[in-house]
């Protein structure tokens, strides 16, 4: 289920399907808020990329696990990267939101 490429923890968005109702999950959607009109996940935690990554330390925990989400999982790629760097537990959301079709049920 979860994938280990370049040193960073990454899970497929079907199979982030499987597991989305443990309520201790805490999904960050990096796109911007006009992305979301057109599809979201309602449990998700919205904070656009630069947001987040300008302001992690005001924002995340060290000792909290963080699921990254975008569109197609290049920026989640990209600040999952950047964080893991900076220390933090983040997952990569590989296919990003465009690869949830079942996402609407949550």
């Amino acid at each position: 289920m979860f994938e280990h490429i370049d040193n960073l923890h990454h899970i497929y968005a079907k199979d982030l399907l499987k597991i989305i109702d443990d309520k201790s999950l805490v999904i960050i959607d990096i796109r911007e808020p006009y992305e979301l009109e057109e599809s979201s996940i309602p449990i998700a935690k919205n904070i656009p990329m630069n947001m987040l990554l300008n302001n992690a330390g005001n924002i995340l925990k060290k000792d909290q696990e963080y699921y990254i989400l975008c569109h197609t999982g290049q920026r989640s790629y990209y600040v999952t990267k950047t964080l893991h760097e900076l220390g933090y537990l983040v997952i990569n959301i590989i296919g990003g939101i465009a690869q949830m079709p079942q996402y609407d049920h949550l």
